[in-house]
């Protein structure tokens, strides 16, 4: 491909938006699970919780580094399509293939069932968590080098998969329940989702076009997977916005203590589907007011709102457990604040990429992305752990009639104050990725000049 100046590779067509979006909304689809999957193995599938929490745990530290892998492949890949988006196809039959066997648990004994869904799990995380993910977060720079184009093109994103997500939790208890109560209810229905998430990922992958290149000086330079590592250490913002996706994506994380919630707590599962619909209903909302209020204010400042509505949105329940309104408003805070953080991370990392190269001379799209989703990927392997730490402290026993005060306890604690404490994290990430906000211009205005 032809290097291509600043100029040219500015605008994104409505066209690769919404291609582009439509890949978002299949990431969505295939991460819905996650909030029912720990309660599927220990309530539907009968495994030990600690072994639970050693598979989210191993499996994580094994997924972070696929990810700086991938990175890395990802630079080094050169194709008709580009870089980033032949991944998309690559990846299509053996995600959707993964996928649809998460959901499926074979009738063998525990131990057999704790292999099962280690080896399964590890295939959904590296086929599609893994080398479908960091490409389709990667297209995010390789589309436009336009800084107010990227922010729109993640936050347009944002909205289709928010909008999915609205739908697609509401209907997950009834889908399940549809297809048969019970293992085959799971199989069935999430089966279903993996399928249509393969249908969108091609979709992602036909309707966009790769248009931005590294700079001459940079483009000059082959690197060594060792030198890639150096470079990655070297860009403190690289380290600072991959801390942001580690304390971040606790609180989704942490969604896994939800059903657990209302089934001990509130004391009916039912209302999973719409407490969680409102998250994502909220958050479809907050990202279009969002959107505006971020090209006037910044990114920095953005999610600063968010992290402090996610704050609040952990705290409510502790006023009434068991109100209806107050865990209603509760999931609207839970929404409202994520939304800032999810409208914006692409585009910060996206900055980080154009400082590394003004930095260090060399440009590294794949391995920033990478590394960011190897934060994404430790701060929900954490979060998952935690919860299964946190029954396990309380005595939970998957599958009894009753729980004890300690287990009902520690159910209330995660749902509450771990919830809120995974914002207060973030703050501190943010206020180093403030500083990169105000060297921006000064840096696109060098690399404009090193590309002509």
């Amino acid at each position: 491909m032809d290097n291509m100046n600043s100029l040219s590779a500015t605008k994104v067509s409505t066209k690769e938006v919404l291609a582009f979006s439509m890949g978002y909304m299949a990431l969505t689809l295939g991460g819905l699970g996650n909030s029912y999957l720990s309660f599927f193995w220990t309530d539907i599938a009968l495994i030990p919780l600690s072994a639970v929490g050693m598979i989210f745990l191993i499996s994580r530290i094994f997924d972070g580094v696929t990810d700086i892998i991938i990175g890395f492949m990802i630079d080094k890949t050169k194709s008709k399509h580009g870089k980033a988006r032949p991944w998309l196809l690559w990846m299509l039959v053996p995600s959707v293939v993964s996928m649809v066997a998460l959901f499926y648990m074979p009738n063998i004994s525990t131990t057999g069932k704790i292999i099962y869904a280690f080896i399964v799990y590890n295939a959904v995380a590296f086929f599609f968590a893994t080398a479908t993910a960091i490409p389709l977060q990667t297209l995010c720079s390789r589309l436009s080098s336009d800084g107010a184009e990227r922010l729109k093109l993640n936050m347009v994103a944002q909205i289709f998969g928010s909008a999915v997500s609205v739908l697609g939790n509401y209907f997950v208890i009834i889908g399940i329940t549809k297809f048969g109560d019970g293992a085959g209810g799971y199989f069935k229905f999430f089966g279903l989702l993996s399928i249509i998430s393969g249908i969108l990922i091609l979709i992602a992958f036909a309707g966009t076009k790769e248009k931005v290149e590294a700079s001459k000086k940079s483009d000059e330079k082959k690197l060594t997977l060792g030198e890639g590592f150096k470079l990655l250490f070297s860009n403190k913002y690289w380290i600072w916005v991959t801390l942001l996706q580690v304390s971040s994506w606790l609180f989704p994380a942490f969604m896994a203590i939800n059903i657990y919630y209302m089934i001990w707590i509130y004391k009916d599962p039912s209302l999973m589907g719409p407490f969680m619909s409102l998250i994502f209903f909220a958050m479809f909302v907050s990202i279009m007011i969002l959107t505006p209020l971020s090209q006037k204010i910044g990114k920095d400042k953005t999610a600063f709102l968010g992290m402090f509505l996610q704050v609040i949105g952990g705290l409510i329940p502790l006023v009434n457990l068991t109100s209806l309104p107050i865990l209603m408003a509760s999931a609207v805070f839970r929404g409202a604040g994520p939304a800032a953080m999810l409208g914006t991370r692409l585009a910060f990392t996206a900055d980080v990429v154009e400082y590394g190269e003004w930095k260090n001379g060399t440009r590294t799209e794949g391995l920033i992305y990478s590394g960011t989703s190897m934060g994404q990927k430790i701060g929900m392997g954490l979060g998952g752990l935690i919860v299964t730490i946190m029954l396990g402290i309380g005595g939970y026993v998957g599958g009894a009639a009753t729980q004890t005060p300690a287990a009902l306890n520690s159910i209330v604690f995660t749902f509450t104050w771990l919830s809120a404490l995974a914002s207060a994290l973030a703050v501190v990430c943010l206020f180093f990725l403030g500083k990169l906000q105000k060297q921006m211009p000064e840096i696109m205005r060098d690399l404009d000049a090193r590309k002509q």
